[in-house]
C-alpha cells in the first residue's frame, strides 16, 4: 500500500512537472497492466485453456504528429486451467501507436499493432506474436494520459499450434515534451 502511495505522487510531480503533447519530437512513457484468458487449438481442436496476469512497460518516439515507434516489454505469468503450476514468460516488442485526435482533446481513441517474440522461462519455447490494440486514453494533464484497451493476438508456435487471446488492460502514458 505504501509503495502504491509513493508511485502515485511521483507520478502526480512527474505529470505536474512535464508538459507535453502527441506532437512530433516528444516521448511517451508508461505501461499497461492485464488479465486475460486464452485457449490453444492444436491441428484444429481446443485443448488447452488458460488465465495470465502481465505488465507492460513501453517507451515510444513520435515521429510525426500523433504517431509513436517504440518498444514494449511484457512480464507474465500463465496459469494453465487444470494445471499444478504456473509459467512465466517475457518478450520484448516493436510497436506503432496512432492517435486519432487532435491533441487538444481530452479524450482520444487510439489503435497499436505489434510484433511479439515471446520466450517462455523453464524450456526452449519461443513464439511469434501478432497483437493489435484499440483504446480510450482520458488525458488528465497535458502530459498523463490513463488508458483503457481491447487486445487481440494471435499466436504461432510451429505449423500446428495456434494460441489466439482476447484481453482487456488499463495502463498510462506520460508524455515528455523536447526541449
Amino acid at each position: 500500500m505504501k509503495i502504491n502511495k509513493i508511485l502515485f505522487i511521483a507520478t502526480l510531480l512527474v505529470a505536474v512537472a512535464s508538459n507535453a503533447q502527441i506532437n512530433k519530437g516528444n516521448w511517451m512513457m508508461g505501461g499497461t497492466a492485464g488479465l486475460s484468458s486464452s485457449k490453444s487449438t492444436i491441428g484444429g481442436s481446443t485443448t488447452e485453456s488458460s488465465t495470465s496476469l502481465g505488465i507492460a512497460p513501453n517507451i515510444g518516439y513520435f515521429f510525426i504528429d500523433k504517431l509513436a515507434i517504440g518498444a514494449a516489454g511484457q512480464f507474465s505469468y500463465i496459469f494453465p486451467k487444470g494445471g499444478d503450476h504456473s509459467i512465466s514468460s517475457n518478450n520484448i516488442s516493436p510497436f506503432i501507436r496512432y492517435y486519432f485526435l487532435g491533441k487538444e482533446k481530452q479524450i482520444n481513441i487510439f489503435s497499436e499493432v505489434r510484433y511479439e517474440i515471446v520466450r517462455l522461462h523453464r524450456s526452449n519455447f519461443k513464439s511469434d506474436t501478432f497483437l493489435i490494440k484499440a483504446g480510450t486514453v482520458f488525458f488528465v494533464n497535458s502530459s498523463v494520459g490513463i488508458e483503457v484497451a481491447l487486445n487481440y493476438s494471435t499466436q504461432k508456435l510451429n505449423p500446428n499450434i495456434e494460441n489466439r487471446s482476447i484481453y482487456l488492460n488499463v495502463g498510462f502514458q506520460i508524455h515528455l515534451e523536447k526541449e
